[in-house]
């Protein structure tokens, strides 16, 4: 087996958590050892000198070698391999700690949303997932094509199985920090979910926008993120107030008419 012909075998196993970070650090490592090379033949030396590769370089040393070692723990465990590589991927301390106090950081955030911004991204994620099962077999069916130097079709499946599963665990991610935003009619002044009525004092026109999070906001539906400079004006802000604006052509004020 190449290792080429390894890391699409070893994708498609684990679709449901690899994400498109961990396919672009798989690519980057199989073409720096050698598409074509037969996996058998991978040795601890130039493994830990591609690992050393990695640290030298810096930047998210833990998230580029991370992906890699499990690829080579699964190697030794399917016996494609006699050595313990994994063993040879070395990840300073420092960088483990800084990936660990990440993942505590972004446990305890909540992204407030309203109940119809959750239906539609688990609508969403739900549709990405019936998709899985159409892009491992074309995967499998692309892959049966041993020439991986100009294999276009399968350059384009492993692309969009990495976009998708990326795109999954993003939100999965979203909705277990997702929290319902309280009911606005019980709460003083515009918040996530209110629709707030405004007036240009300039122009005298007149706009409606819906207050939502992030993850929800389209400027074109009227539904403006929380933390948009017109989002951020609003957000609070009860009938009858003048607001104000900074925008790069200068400030703009407006005043508050109606929030429902």
């Amino acid at each position: 087996m190449t290792l080429a012909e390894a890391v699409a075998h070893y994708l498609a196993s684990v679709a449901h958590k690899a994400n498109a970070y961990s396919h672009q650090e798989l690519h980057r490592f199989a073409r720096a050892i050698g598409l074509e090379r037969e996996v058998a033949t991978l040795n601890p030396p130039e493994v830990a000198a591609y690992a050393e590769g990695v640290v030298a370089a810096g930047g998210d040393v833990h998230g580029r070698l991370s992906p890699v070692k499990d690829f080579l723990t699964h190697l030794k465990k399917k016996g494609h391999s006699t050595h313990s590589l994994a063993s040879h991927v070395k990840i300073p301390r420092a960088n483990l700690r800084a990936a660990a106090a990440a993942s505590q950081a972004a446990a305890f955030e909540t992204i407030p949303m309203t109940a119809e911004g959750i239906a539609a991204l688990r609508e969403e994620m739900e549709g990405l997932k019936a998709s899985r099962v159409d892009i491992v077999e074309a995967i499998r069916i692309a892959a049966a094509d041993k020439d991986f130097r100009e294999n276009a079709p399968l350059d384009a499946a492993k692309d969009q199985q990495g976009q998708t599963e990326a795109r999954i665990r993003e939100l999965e991610e979203t909705l277990r920090h997702a929290v319902l935003i309280e009911d606005k009619k019980t709460s003083r002044g515009a918040r996530i979910g209110s629709v707030v009525i405004v007036e240009d004092a300039a122009s005298g026109k007149s706009f409606t926008y819906t207050l939502v999070a992030t993850t929800e906001a389209d400027p074109v539906a009227g539904k403006l993120s929380v933390d948009s400079p017109v989002g951020k004006a609003l957000f609070g802000a009860t009938s009858g107030k003048q607001v104000t604006v900074q925008a790069p052509k200068g400030d703009r004020h407006y005043k508050v008419t109606a929030v429902k």
